[in-house]
């Protein structure tokens, strides 16, 4: 069963990558028919079902044997932390159940995209857990989308 889906196209909002406007996808959630990568929703932080109008996304594998930790740490101090900076809606983590993407993904629902880069984010962020975990990241990807 799936929570989410992502796709090149299809029911849901759509949203632009801020620096390529021609990279978009269709967030459905919960995901509904459909070809794209389908996710499992594994943590939730703030509003439910509410649209922003920037969504910034992070993804990333991470071996087999440092999984435990990486989570543990997304679900202890990540995303709680950046979940309560002022401007987020949402804080959401998925793990993927089919499809070709990276194994999780991280979604923040954002008020204004000057969240992302103002000083309660980057305070939240900025820990020595979040140093180490941060290491743990295979093939890491972070885009900024706004809704279109």
């Amino acid at each position: 069963m799936a929570d989410l889906l992502i796709s090149a196209a299809g029911p849901g909002p759509r949203f632009a990558a801020v620096d390529d406007l021609a990279d978009v996808i269709a967030w459905q959630e919960p995901a509904g028919p459909g070809s794209g990568d389908r996710y499992r929703l594994m943590q939730a932080i703030g509003a439910a079902g509410v649209e922003a109008p920037f969504l910034y996304i992070v993804e990333q594998d991470v071996a087999a044997t440092d999984e435990k930790e990486l989570n543990r740490w997304y679900f202890e101090e990540h995303l709680p932390r950046l979940g309560a900076v002022p401007g987020v809606i949402s804080a959401r983590r998925y793990a993927l159940v089919e499809g070709s993407a990276r194994k999780y993904l991280a979604a923040y629902r954002l008020e204004r995209q000057g969240v992302f880069e103002g000083p309660d984010w980057l305070v939240a962020r900025q820990t020595p857990w979040t140093a180490t975990a941060r290491l743990l990241f295979k093939n890491p990807s972070r885009k900024m989308r706004k809704i279109i």
